[in-house]
């Protein structure tokens, strides 16, 4: 500031918190100012003057306040603790640059030196109070709307390490009340995304209808999704029923975000697993079960080739190209996929480090196996795109 006996304020507020150091944010006019606060001061902690080129710019001060707020906290300078913003002095741009700053980078502590006032509108010498504030609600929904950015790009450990840090610091009830829904919200979709279906309910079966409507009305679609998902998935079930519909279009939808995420590796390897897992499915409602055959029961023409299946405690166990291959010997259409085009897509999957081999996964490899195992599921579960959006993830 240039105004007369501004310094008194500054030096007022440094009197107070006694900084082990003072940074400046000044104009050319107004960097007398600091020479005028020192003279005040029996004892001046070290001073930094960044300057500003003008008054005006609000977009300058923001942008340098930054600068040195992200120095400090890569010095290990805790900025919600060790650090206070005054923004009493300057034109209204530059405080309101400095308090836009401050409150993005996470300083919990701002300043204004308060008083008597003069005519003009002044604090009056010796009459200055130095106010603390905590812009808890600011900083509160700051934090909250990281969590939201965060969910929705599916970054829930970040998001639940984000909460937890609220839930340490803020004491407003409905702020609570915001990370501790949110909180169960990211365990929930991190279980689902996780396939631990069991802990994904567990955890809507929580979210009462209140909750819901609170963040977003998909949820509910999303939670009995889930719940009827985890009803079917009974390990002791008929064989007929062991492969929910729902099971492959939770394994399609995860791929697709790991391919919206650009994860070509992990997408390949979900693909990979519901590529078997449909042939799996049909076996099933055939009555076989790819994991424990039964050859006897086989037509007598087969059962002398998948006898020599047999692993070392005695158990058939169908892979993915035998569960084809037994499809196309019991005469099922979907037996007859398992072709050149189908084995070439694999092929990426097989190669790469995530298989059996060294080399990466492209964003093309991934496309060609999408669109086979597409045609897959379009014939294996001809009503499927209907159930999808269901099971999409919900946007806060």
């Amino acid at each position: 500031g240039t105004g007369p006996s501004v310094e008194h304020g500054i030096a007022a507020s440094i009197r107070i918190h006694r900084p082990e150091r003072v940074v400046f944010f000044a104009t050319e006019k107004s960097e007398p100012t600091e020479a005028k606060v020192k003279a005040l001061l029996k004892q001046c902690p070290p001073t930094e003057t960044i300057h500003i080129s003008n008054e005006n710019d609000p977009n300058e001060i923001y942008r340098k306040a930054s600068e040195k707020l992200q120095q400090l906290q890569r010095e290990g300078i805790k900025l919600s603790e060790d650090v206070f913003c005054d923004f009493t002095s300057g034109t209204k741009v530059m405080s309101a640059g400095l308090v836009a700053a401050a409150l993005v980078q996470g300083v919990h502590q701002l300043v204004y030196v308060s008083g008597q006032r003069d005519a003009d509108g002044r604090v009056v010498s010796g009459t200055e109070q130095v106010i603390t504030i905590i812009p808890a609600e600011m900083l509160a929904d700051r934090l909250k709307q990281q969590v939201i950015l965060l969910f929705n790009k599916r970054l829930f450990g970040a998001a639940l390490q984000l909460i937890e840090q609220g839930l340490a610091e803020s004491h407003l009830p409905e702020h609570r009340r915001d990370l501790d829904d949110l909180k169960v919200l990211c365990l929930a979709y991190q279980a689902w995304d996780w396939f631990d279906h069991q802990q994904a309910a567990e955890h809507f079966q929580k979210l009462n209808k209140e909750m819901i409507e609170r963040w977003s009305k998909k949820i509910a679609d999303n939670k009995g999704w889930v719940c009827e998902l985890v009803s079917k998935l009974e390990p002791t079930a008929p064989i007929e029923e062991r492969y929910p519909q729902e099971l492959l279009i939770d394994l399609w939808l995860n791929a697709q975000r790991r391919i919206e995420e650009g994860h070509w590796i992990d997408a390949t390897a979900r693909l990979y697993r519901l590529t078997e897992l449909i042939a799996q499915y049909r076996l099933s409602r055939l009555g076989w079960d790819a994991s424990l055959l039964e050859t006897d029961k086989l037509p007598k023409e087969l059962q002398a080739n998948y006898e020599g299946l047999r692993d070392e405690e005695g158990h058939v166990k169908l892979g993915l190209k035998q569960a084809f291959e037994l499809l196309k010997d019991l005469g099922d259409p979907l037996g007859q996929c398992y072709d050149q085009k189908l084995r070439d897509a694999l092929r990426a999957r097989n190669e790469s480090i995530g298989g059996h081999g060294l080399k990466a996964v492209t964003e093309g490899d991934c496309g060609k196996l999408l669109q086979a195992v597409q045609r897959l599921l379009d014939q294996a579960v001809p009503m499927w795109k209907k159930q999808v959006e269901r099971a999409h993830f919900a946007q806060l």
